[in-house]
């Protein structure tokens, strides 16, 4: 998988202006979605890893392949950000997420400990309220026992049933393929992933 970042931005109107599919990645500050992306293109460093939550402050850009765009958007709910900024951040992904009509499938990562927060549960109204097609990722899978796990998923299957929850972990490098197959139906403008 070739793949190269393309650009760090806060103005919707700065993207890239053609119609390559982008595939978002939404989630907490500090939920792993940099590492993902490292994960997905098999670079170490194609995204910048911070153990700071909160870094990410803008709209990162990657091409993947040449055919589509991965974007890293802004965290959200982390509690140090200030008021201003976390209005900022929110305007910024509501309109991304309105938008921007190349967007063919969100990738919701949630932290596998703390299972959908409150900040979770409120993207995931917004994606169905947008009717955009999205996928769960539940991130950090190996923090949890195997009842958890199994718990964690079923729990989750059963709330959204109509939704893919992909378990992973860069620990265990299972669930790569399966994160790629969700991203290439969804480039293919698959509706909703089953």
């Amino acid at each position: 998988m070739n793949s190269e970042f393309v650009s760090s931005t806060v103005d919707l109107d700065r993207l890239p202006q053609n119609d390559k599919p982008h595939i978002a990645m939404v989630g907490r500050s500090n939920v792993g979605k940099s590492s993902l992306i490292n994960a997905l293109t098999q670079r170490t460093n194609l995204a910048r890893v911070s153990g700071s939550p909160g870094r990410t402050q803008t709209m990162n850009l990657y091409a993947i392949d040449n055919g589509f765009y991965l974007m890293d958007l802004p965290g959200y709910g982390y509690a140090k950000t200030s008021q201003e900024q976390r209005v900022v951040f929110a305007d910024m992904l509501d309109r991304y997420l309105a938008e921007t009509k190349q967007l063919k499938l969100v990738l919701l990562i949630i932290d596998a400990r703390l299972g959908p927060t409150a900040y979770d549960q409120e993207m995931i109204e917004k994606l169905f309220s947008y009717e955009l097609p999205f996928a769960i990722i539940v991130n950090k899978i190996d923090k949890l026992k195997k009842a958890e796990e199994a718990s964690l998923l079923k729990s989750l299957g059963e709330y959204y049933p109509d939704v893919q929850i992909i378990p992973h972990s860069n620990v265990e490098k299972g669930k790569r393929d399966v994160i790629l197959r969700a991203i290439e139906e969804g480039v293919s403008r698959i509706p909703f992933l089953t």
